[in-house]
């Protein structure tokens, strides 16, 4: 009997083992599936984030002044060319009616999206905050203060499982000629400082600067500044 008793047991083990190793394979499908997806959604938006291009408004309310601001300023990649949570450093001015070039800067976001519960915090970017663009290898250096800054958040669910999402975000005050010296480099890298914390650009060892970078900044600088610059 005792015989019996023990093989019937053995059975239910083995049918709750079965079981519990279908959940948690179950579970880390979902798990997976919803890492592949953010990678592909994070790696579709570099392709995007890393092409030149600009966004050009007129203000019919301020003397039909205009702003152009450029798009293609994500700054880094992993290996395979996949941004995951993106940095975008996209400069903009401001001409007046006849050309005169009234303010320029650098639009900075920056977005962390991880495990409910495990997300770096916030740079908080506030008036005064600092990018600092390390030019050439260190040969020389472009430092530019924030205007103004702020911070969210976003909170999602895909496939049942929580991710946060951290923003940060700050319009920093750029001179033509510390323009002029980043689209001119060969190399750059980056700390932006908030009042909470720092972080560096490309992120190492992991990440290096898209080439686009650059040229992006070239190509804004020759078009958008150089020839309103009196």
């Amino acid at each position: 009997m005792q015989t019996i008793c023990n093989v019937m047991a053995l059975g239910n083990m083995e049918r709750i083992n079965s079981i519990i190793f279908t959940i948690q394979e179950v579970y880390m499908k979902k798990i997976l599936f919803s890492l592949v997806a953010l990678l592909i959604t994070a790696g579709c938006a570099a392709s995007v984030s890393s092409q030149y291009g600009v966004v050009k408004k007129t203000d019919q309310f301020h003397n039909n002044r205009v702003s152009v601001t450029m798009k293609g300023g994500v700054i880094d990649a992993d290996y395979l060319g996949i941004v995951s949570n993106p940095a975008v450093f996209n400069p903009y001015v401001v001409r007046s009616q006849d050309g005169k070039i009234l303010s320029m800067g650098i639009k900075f976001t920056y977005e962390k999206t991880s495990f409910a519960g495990t997300s770096e915090k916030w740079l908080n970017i506030g008036e005064g905050s600092t990018i600092i663009y390390l030019i050439n290898k260190g040969a020389d250096k472009v430092v530019i203060h924030a205007v103004k800054g702020g911070i969210d958040y976003d909170v999602s669910a895909p496939m049942g499982t929580v991710y946060t999402t951290k923003y940060d975000a700050g319009v920093f005050s750029i001179t033509p000629e510390q323009m002029k010296k980043i689209a001119d480099a060969n190399t750059v890298e980056v700390r932006v400082t908030g009042t909470s914390g720092s972080k560096d650009f490309p992120r190492k060892p992991n990440n290096h600067l898209i080439k686009n970078f650059i040229p992006n900044y070239k190509m804004f600088y020759e078009t958008e500044i150089l020839p309103y610059v009196k």
